[in-house]
């Protein structure tokens, strides 16, 4: 049985279910990017998915859309559950804000 899952995405049910509510792609995307952290560490993860992300096509902005919103929703959670962490969850949060609404200079005249 197929339903829409978390992300927006059509998946299995079943599958969604076990893995938060995220369609195959988007789970496997976010869990590269956690596996990465864990062995690398949090500054080799900023640099790659920063990296990645601007250097995207401009056909898949709806994956990447995506993907920024499952990491800010990622990292706001675990700005209350990792109070320790909150300086570095909160310069992710804010690349990734400004990923998703970029800074226009000429707004500044």
């Amino acid at each position: 049985m197929k339903m829409e899952a978390r992300c927006g995405h059509v998946e299995e049910k079943l599958y969604a279910v076990k893995h938060h509510g995220l369609c195959r792609r988007c789970h496997s995307n976010f869990a590269f990017l956690l596996e990465l952290e864990q062995k690398y560490g949090e500054d080799a993860l900023v640099e790659y998915w920063y990296a990645k992300i601007l250097t995207y096509p401009s056909e898949t902005k709806d994956d990447i859309a995506c993907l920024i919103d499952h990491l800010i929703d990622f990292y706001e959670r675990n700005l209350v559950k990792l109070p320790s962490k909150s300086k570095y969850i909160k310069k992710m949060l804010f690349m990734l804000h400004s990923l998703k609404e970029p800074f226009n200079i000429e707004s500044l005249r």
